[in-house]
Order: structure tokens, then C-alpha cells, then sequence
């Protein structure tokens, strides 16, 4: 396993560009692993940038091959994440506690992006039309409801 450090957003912005001919820039990067703050969300355009380039050939093969580094991956050791499987209930849960405004969503060893406390308040009061949705989204696991929040922003 690897550590990731701010540097490494260089790289990884060099490689995005390489491979998907997209520009994501080296301090969004920063933003996304958590180096440096943000006060909004990310993009449809840097979001889409980074799954295409995580399911992209050159990196499903970097990591199976081990060759090369794993360009997401990061050493967590006591530091508290968050797992896609995971119930929004117990992300929120954790946020709270540990009065965290985002974590480190991370899945086998691989930090796949950050979690914020605001996206998961947003996922469960937005279009609440129906009144009684809540309970059913707090029981929604996070990689489901990062993909609806992606899609509704």
C-alpha cells in the first residue's frame, strides 16, 4: 500500500490528462484527498473525470499488475474513513462525533474520494416531498447515495 501525498496530485492530474484527454486541475485533486479545503462540491465534469480515469484500463492494470502505484490509495493508519457499504445513518453518525466536516471514503486500501458532512444533509432533505423518505435514506448505503447526489446536482 502506498501513501498519497499533496505532490502526488501533480502526477495524478498528469495522468488524467493523459489518458482521458480531460483537465482536472491540481488543486481540485488537493480538494479531493482531502489536502486542501473546499467550500462547495465538486463538478459533474471533475467528478465523471475521476471515475472514468479509476475505471480507465492503465489504472484497473497498475493495480493488478502491481507495477505501479495505485494512484488513489493511502496509508489510513489511526486515521478514521468511511466504506461505500457503509449506512449513511452510521457515516453521519461518525462525522458527528469525531466533528469532522467530510472523511476520507476509502474501500480496500483505495481512497476513492471524500464524504462530506453537507452532501449527506443535502442527500436527505432534498426533494423530501413525500414526507417519511427520511428513514428509508438513512438506511441507504453511501455508494448509493453519492450516486444520487451526483446525479441530482
Amino acid at each position: 500500500m502506498t501513501t498519497i501525498t499533496s505532490g502526488d496530485c501533480v502526477k495524478i492530474a498528469g495522468k488524467i490528462n493523459q489518458r482521458l484527454d480531460r483537465r482536472v486541475s491540481i488543486t481540485t485533486l488537493k480538494r479531493v484527498f482531502g489536502f486542501a479545503k473546499t467550500k462547495h462540491s465538486f463538478s459533474k465534469y471533475t467528478l465523471a473525470a475521476l471515475v472514468d480515469y479509476v475505471n480507465s484500463e492503465d489504472f484497473v492494470l497498475s493495480i493488478e499488475s502491481g507495477s505501479a502505484k495505485p494512484a488513489f490509495s493511502a496509508v489510513l493508519d489511526n486515521q478514521i474513513s468511511l466504506h461505500p457499504k457503509q449506512l449513511v445513518l452510521e457515516a453521519l453518525e461518525k462525522l458527528l462525533k469525531y466533528d469532522q466536516e467530510s472523511l476520507p471514503l476509502i474501500d480496500r486500501g483505495i481512497h476513492l474520494g471524500v464524504v462530506y458532512t453537507k452532501d449527506l444533509i443535502y442527500f436527505l432533505t432534498h426533494d423530501d416531498t413525500r414526507h417519511g423518505t427520511l428513514f428509508h435514506k438513512l438506511n441507504f448505503d453511501l455508494c448509493t447515495a453519492t450516486a444520487i447526489i451526483i446525479h441530482r446536482k
